[in-house]
């Protein structure tokens, strides 16, 4: 069963989707920036078949969820999303989220720990710990670095280090080329935001759900920074479990779903539900 709905909220109409039978427990799979809902589509047969109900949406400006609206950051994404959940009735979730769909799945799980059952996040990085003065400065003066890149440069740049394959860089080619630049920079900078602005989130903040932590093992996105960073992530955090998706870049789910699929439903069926 697949339904389609839609949300307008704040000068966008978002668009998501509900898979699976009601009295099911919920995952919600938030993409990455200029990718789509469909980069979760791999993920959503597993979990049906495995009696679990999937949301999945495109954020605003992405996808079917047009126009952009005034702006979005990090906030309004997750204020987004718990608008999804109020309009379809969901009271809790666990929230699996690819790389800014990993930031926006951390804020909300802090805002909103009582409508969060788990948090899963794939290729990205703890944002309560707080970023140095020099990359505060740059965020500032990003926008306007950003505004004088040419639009066709700007893309391949993102799309360098997101997989391995090259029919999944097609996918997100196709994903990205009906997004007008504005809307491009507005979207990476909800990115940068919450890498080099303080997310508001403290950092002796203890997940109080059970934590799945992520990456593909040739994720060389934003320079092997969560390779490097997810280990230290591991230690701070008691409830986590940490796995490495094999022969996979930044788009693990995509680039390897049978591994990443075994890994995340392990997890539902083992620590969650």
């Amino acid at each position: 069963m697949r339904e389609q709905r839609s949300l307008s909220r704040l000068g966008s109409n978002i668009k998501y989707w509900l898979y699976g039978e009601e009295d099911r427990p919920v995952v919600v799979l938030t993409h990455g920036a200029t990718l789509d809902h469909m980069s979760f589509m791999d993920q959503v047969p597993a979990l049906v078949e495995n009696v679990y109900r999937v949301l999945t949406w495109d954020m605003r400006g992405h996808g079917d969820s047009s126009p952009m609206g005034r702006k979005a950051t990090l906030q309004i994404h997750v204020e987004d999303l718990i608008a999804i959940m109020e309009n379809a009735g969901i009271e809790k979730a666990t929230l699996v989220g690819h790389s800014l769909g990993g930031f926006v799945s951390q804020l909300f799980a802090h805002k909103y720990p009582e409508r969060v059952d788990a948090l899963a996040v794939l290729g990205c990085t703890d944002i309560s710990q707080k970023p140095s003065l020099f990359y505060k400065g740059m965020y500032l003066i990003m926008p306007r670095i950003l505004g004088r890149m040419h639009l066709e440069s700007f893309r391949e740049k993102t799309l360098a280090d997101l997989s391995i394959y090259e029919t999944v860089k097609e996918y997100a080619r196709e994903a990205m080329d009906h997004i007008p630049k504005d809307d491009f920079i507005k979207i990476i900078m909800s990115g940068v935001q919450a890498l080099w602005t303080d997310s508001g989130i403290p950092e002796d903040y203890m997940i109080p759900v059970p934590f799945l932590l992520m990456h593909g093992d040739s994720d060389n996105a934003n320079g092997k920074v969560y390779q490097k960073e997810s280990p230290e992530w591991e230690k701070r955090q008691p409830k986590c479990r940490y796995e490495i998706i094999p022969h996979a870049g930044h788009t693990a789910q995509m680039d390897n779903p049978e591994a990443f699929n075994r890994v995340l439903i392990d997890f539902l069926n083992d620590d969650v539900y």
